[in-house]
């Protein structure tokens, strides 16, 4: 794959990743009780779920041929996003597009543009659009990088194996709330929408063959970190195989305070690329914070572009 192909691979599993979510929440029970925590398996604290809800809110999608949009059904920018800028149109008319769908749910959300997608490095309009959207109320949040690996040809040594650390792919409810429950962890307090979300979205994340699969590090019994593997279709298929999901997606690798600095984010990155490998992958993408991009380099990552956050302020 050339540098561009890589690009898109990313986009494309980020967007469809992002448009997933609308079916991924559709049915699922929304029933809450105030004050009824996630049970406590002894595996960590349990987290209060969030306030009763009996109508809960549909979540919907803008797919226009300049920007794609998600609400997801929850008050949260970490699941309601616009993606990309394409033009054809004037980007007055698609602010105003974006405006208006989340205006209509009074939903938070973020605008995310890849590197072929109005970012600014290699982007098909040749413009920066992160700038261009400060004058039109939005300011840079995020700043990520796009990162690809190669999984046929990847030589991931097998680490020493780290006394006491489980690493499980989520396959019931009580998993998909472990997941949720370090997630939320990254906000202080807690934040009540991830558990919403995911408690909304368990059936489908629990069903055979999704395109998502969650994976739960335990340290010595003790909830303490998470991964997702996100898989999609990278349009250079394999011969006779014309719809393989062969992209692997890695987002929200994460670890709990009290076990950081010990190896943890790598041990559950190479488990979700060796799930991704037996899934019949053979690409892997994701977006690396500051924080995480040293450790995907050291896996053999490579960077290919950057995808930036921009955020309404007005």
């Amino acid at each position: 794959m050339n540098i561009r192909e890589m690009q898109r691979c990313i986009e494309d599993n980020l967007a469809t990743r992002l448009a997933g979510q609308v079916a991924l929440v559709n049915g699922g029970d929304m029933i809450y009780r105030p004050g009824v925590a996630v049970p406590d398996r002894g595996n960590g604290p349990g987290m209060p779920m969030p306030p009763e809800v009996t109508q809960p809110e549909q979540p919907a999608l803008l797919e226009r041929p300049d920007v794609h949009a998600v609400y997801a059904g929850v008050a949260s920018d970490t699941f309601n996003k616009a993606f990309g800028y394409r033009g054809g149109v004037p980007l007055a008319d698609t602010v105003a597009a974006v405006r208006s769908f989340f205006d209509q749910h009074g939903a938070p959300y973020t605008w995310w543009l890849g590197p072929l997608s109005g970012a600014g490095d290699g982007a098909e309009q040749g413009a920066n659009i992160p700038a261009a959207l400060a004058t039109h109320g939005f300011a840079v949040g995020e700043v990520e990088t796009g990162m690809y690996l190669p999984l046929v040809n990847a030589e991931l040594e097998e680490p020493a194996p780290t006394p006491g650390l489980d690493i499980r792919v989520v396959r019931d409810a009580a998993g998909v709330a472990d997941f949720a429950s370090v997630l939320a962890a990254n906000w202080n307090p807690p934040d009540g929408e991830v558990l919403r979300f995911h408690r909304r979205a368990a059936p489908a994340l629990c069903s055979p063959g999704f395109a998502a699969t969650l994976l739960v590090a335990y340290q010595d019994g003790q909830l303490a970190g998470a991964a997702e593997v996100y898989r999609t279709a990278s349009g250079h298929p394999t011969a006779g195989d014309t719809a393989s999901l062969d992209v692997a997606g890695v987002y929200n690798v994460c670890t709990l305070e009290a076990f950081r600095r010990r190896g943890l984010g790598t041990a559950v990155t190479r488990a979700a690329l060796g799930h991704a490998g037996q899934a019949g992958c053979r690409h892997a993408v994701l977006q690396a914070s500051g924080e995480g991009y040293r450790v995907y380099a050291r896996l053999g990552f490579r960077d290919v572009g950057r995808f930036v956050e921009c955020v309404p302020v007005d």
